[in-house]
């Protein structure tokens, strides 16, 4: 893609960050048709922001998104730190909201870009800790379902926010995929799921991630990942309070109003 149609799409894009638009689709000229046109957009509309990035969201995590969207693998967005939120807050009732609990990680050293692939044992003990997590899914898009993957992917691959657990202790002991994580929407059962929704297992989101990124700038000490959802994707009222308990491993609530 070049380079100035990247900022082109991050331009408008940037627009409807800042003031709440929403677009039909980018335009021909500078709409991006792969995944890598898509992270070269993702770079442009960082610094069209001027933002800091606390980290990385990966979506698409399961076989049936990705036949939907007509993809092979998952997609990865970038993480505004001004849209990472600690447990129990109040968010605005804007916008459409998709609701996905999910397993999120915060690294403990970095893994950066190098030739030979990370192993599953080299990414889990890169690994800080692990978070109960709610991810706020807020496209720039009037429907962000009927855009092409890559743009999905240009617009930090459709993230709103996220709102962050406790850590958990001594999660390495625990066999994630087994994890159970129920929904509620003003205390109405909802969606429910578990760890396996996600690529099978969580930790292979992790390793998946990492490897994907060993093309860009890798994952650095700090960041937080989120692993995508383990409860499937539905939108919440507008005004509402969403509860994600994940059993013995904790809760995160999240007013809408």
């Amino acid at each position: 893609m070049k380079p100035e149609a990247a900022a082109e799409a991050a331009a408008h894009l940037a627009r409807c960050w800042q003031i709440g638009l929403k677009l039909t689709e980018l335009p021909p000229n500078c709409r991006p048709r792969t995944t890598r046109d898509g992270m070269q957009v993702q770079v442009a509309l960082v610094a069209e922001l001027d933002l800091p990035v606390a980290g990385w969201k990966v979506g698409c995590t399961s076989k049936a998104a990705q036949r939907y969207l007509k993809i092979k693998e998952p997609i990865a967005g970038r993480l505004i730190a001004t849209r990472l939120f600690e447990n129990q807050v109040a968010l605005p009732a804007t916008g459409c909201r998709g609701i996905e609990g999910e397993f999120a990680f915060v690294l403990g050293r970095d893994l950066p870009p190098r030739k030979r692939p990370y192993t599953r044992a080299e990414v889990i003990a890169a690994i800080k800790t692990m978070r109960p997590a709610l991810e706020i899914i807020d496209p720039r898009y009037e429907d962000w379902l009927k855009v092409n993957a890559a743009s999905i992917v240009a617009d930090l691959s459709g993230n709103g926010w996220l709102v962050l657990g406790a850590p958990v202790k001594r999660w390495r002991a625990l066999d994630l995929r087994k994890e159970k994580v129920r929904v509620t929407v003003d205390g109405k059962p909802t969606a429910e799921g578990t760890g396996a929704e996600v690529l099978g297992d969580p930790l292979k989101v992790m390793t998946w991630l990492a490897n994907f990124l060993r093309a860009y700038d890798g994952l650095k000490a700090g960041e937080v990942v989120t692993t995508g959802t383990c409860t499937g994707f539905f939108q919440a009222p507008e005004t509402s309070t969403v509860v994600a308990d994940f059993g013995r491993l904790g809760q995160v609530k999240v007013a809408f109003g």
